[in-house]
């Protein structure tokens, strides 16, 4: 009788000391993380490339006999896929310089790939503000002799 006692008080008291069951309720609604709206850019373009020839959202496409000029606005995140869509290549397949401006990562590069008159070149730059990969990129015939001077065109390159 004695031992049966101090079981039936023993349960009892052990029954206290278990943790009480947290409920929690989760709305039904998927709530999207609100970005940043697009910054804008500018850049000191070449006179004769005045107008964008082509227009759409995050993008304007310059076109001149000698060259073309692409701005575009991208999520930012993944660079590597960022400088692939840009140039066709991999980041290691190229040498990216790293700078910083303002609050901005930028990064350079330049590279050839083949057009339908011979090779050609390409640079371009993007800025990372954490949001969005502000890119501008040209391309021209390489030995073509153009009178663009790309280092003050790219080295005009900013947000607003």
């Amino acid at each position: 009788m004695k031992r049966c006692v101090i079981l039936c008080l023993a349960a009892v008291l052990l029954t206290g000391c278990r943790s009480e069951q947290t409920l929690e309720t989760v709305a039904d609604e998927w709530v999207t993380p609100v970005m940043a709206s697009p910054r804008s850019v500018w850049a000191e373009l070449p006179e004769d490339a005045l107008a964008p020839v082509l227009e759409g959202e995050g993008q304007q496409v310059y076109f001149s006999e000698d060259y073309e000029i692409y701005l575009e606005n991208r999520s930012s995140g993944d660079l590597q896929q960022t400088i692939r869509y840009l140039s066709g290549f991999d980041r290691d397949s190229l040498t990216v310089m790293k700078t910083r401006q303002g609050i901005c990562d930028r990064y350079e590069f330049v590279w050839t790939c083949a057009g339908e008159e011979g090779q050609r070149l390409g640079r371009a730059v993007i800025l990372d503000d954490g949001n969005y990969h502000y890119c501008m990129s040209a391309l021209w015939d390489a030995g073509e002799e153009n009178n663009v001077s790309w280092e003050q065109v790219f080295g005009s390159f900013a947000l607003r």
